[in-house]
């Protein structure tokens, strides 16, 4: 009776032990998932407080450029409004020039002649246009339907646009002698032109009033990356060309 007895408790012990061995092990189970889930969790949240980190940064320096870009328009716009007046000052002035048009008729027949002689010995480029910019100025100073101010405002654009050529980089093509070249003119530094298949260059030679060639290649390849400045195809960069001594500019 005894060692039935016996047999049944270690059965029942057994069975026990066995229940408790699979409770231990989903237990053990359901922690590490557990563990796994709130890693995941972590791993996230670190993601979004970084993101957010990252957005507020971001928003700190927009609200930067945002300040600078205002203060900046501010500046802008007392400038603008200093501009204005002037203008007005100007434009007043002007006007008043036709009570004066007998004295300030030979004055601006003056201006014309002296600017016809600058662009004359000036480099030679965008000749039709300067020459036609001119001679439109002389044949307005005969039309009795344009008043003396106008007369005068027409000539001080003038003077402006070629001040202006003087600021400027500018490339186009034309034509010279009988064929087609890339003309450069880099302010009123040099001139330059570049034959379209590359292999002829040149640049004006103020002094002598005639094109004095480059037939060095990285003269030419300068040329040509110049061109391309000037025309926007390609970002601003250094490039290196002939220049005449400063005592042979005009």
């Amino acid at each position: 009776m005894c060692s039935k007895m016996i047999m049944g408790l270690l059965v029942l012990v057994l069975f026990c032990g066995k229940g408790l061995a699979d409770d231990l092990k989903k237990s053990r189970q359901i922690v590490t998932e557990t563990n796994q889930t709130l890693q995941a969790s972590q791993q996230k949240i670190d993601e979004v407080d970084a993101d957010n980190r990252q957005m507020l940064q971001q928003y700190k320096t927009l609200q930067k450029e945002i300040d600078n870009y205002l203060v900046y328009n501010r500046q802008l716009s007392d400038i603008v409004a200093s501009q204005n007046q002037e203008m007005a000052t100007l434009n007043n002035d002007i006007e008043q020039i036709d009570s004066t048009g007998p004295q300030i008729m030979p004055f601006m027949q003056k201006m014309i002649d002296g600017l016809e002689r600058f662009v004359a010995s000036d480099y030679p480029f965008l000749p039709e246009e300067r020459a036609t910019r001119i001679q439109r100025l002389k044949d307005n100073m005969k039309r009795a339907d344009i008043t003396v101010a106008a007369k005068y405002r027409q000539i001080l654009e003038a003077y402006q646009v070629e001040m202006d050529y003087g600021k400027t980089i500018e490339a186009y093509e034309g034509d010279l002698d009988d064929r087609k070249v890339q003309f450069l003119r880099v302010g009123r530094i040099g001139f330059y032109y570049l034959s379209l298949d590359k292999q002829h260059s040149a640049a004006w030679n103020p002094s002598q009033q005639k094109w004095q060639t480059l037939e060095d290649v990285d003269y030419k390849l300068s040329l040509n990356k110049a061109i391309k400045m000037a025309q926007k195809q390609q970002a601003p960069d250094l490039f290196f060309a002939a220049v005449a001594p400063a005592g042979e500019r005009k």
